[in-house]
């Protein structure tokens, strides 16, 4: 599966999910037919379809870079001991999860 879509599925999944919450807000503010409309699989273009879109697929990356990071960390190699030299966590001494938390990749750390 490429990048794109990996991306397209994901993004998939959460407009279903987008959907949802904007049906149930919507219904919950007695918009029935437009709660209908999304339920049905249209209304997009709806703002509230929109909105709720975004910060799912905002807080998606950031969990998805988070993951990342732990893998990276959960990693039996980042830990190993070479003979000549300390593991490599030594020398990350926790670069990696601060630079998720910060919202950036692990590799982007070269451009501190």
């Amino acid at each position: 599966m490429t990048t794109a879509s990996a991306t397209d599925r994901v993004t998939g999944e959460l407009r279903e999910d987008a959907r949802c919450a904007a049906a149930q807000l919507l219904e919950s503010l007695g918009r029935h037919e437009d709660a209908r409309i999304i339920r049905a699989g249209g209304g997009d273009d709806f703002p509230e379809v929109r909105v709720a879109l975004h910060a799912l697929c905002g807080m998606a990356a950031k969990v998805q870079r988070l993951e990342r990071a732990l893998r990276c960390y959960a990693d039996e190699t980042l830990w190993e001991a070479h003979p000549h030299s300390e593991p490599l966590a030594v020398h990350d001494g926790g670069a990696m999860a601060r630079a998720a938390l910060a919202g950036r990749e692990a590799f982007e750390l070269h451009r501190d």
